[in-house]
């Protein structure tokens, strides 16, 4: 796993849901700005429901990730994150 992926999944909620509740997954694309703003989300591979899609890229459009450090390349790209969302 590579570093951004680690701040990525350190950034995104955790979810906390009931046991009941059922968990999927939506594998997103996601640009940020130097300052760690999302500034595009795209769905890489669908959940199976276009609602649940949807309220992924909501969700993780008003996240906010570590930004640019000194040096490091890792702002104003695009970075793969697998989400979960419990429904």
């Amino acid at each position: 796993m590579s570093l951004i992926e680690k701040l990525l999944a350190k950034a995104a909620p955790s979810n906390s849901a009931p046991a009941a509740a059922q968990a999927v997954k939506v594998l997103v694309r996601v640009y940020l700005d130097s300052a760690g703003h999302v500034t595009d989300v795209a769905i890489r591979k669908s959940c199976g429901d276009p609602e649940l899609d949807a309220r992924a890229q909501r969700e993780i459009a008003v996240m906010r990730f570590p930004g640019k450090s000194r040096g490091a390349k890792t702002s104003h790209n695009w970075h793969d994150l697998t989400y979960t969302i419990h429904h």
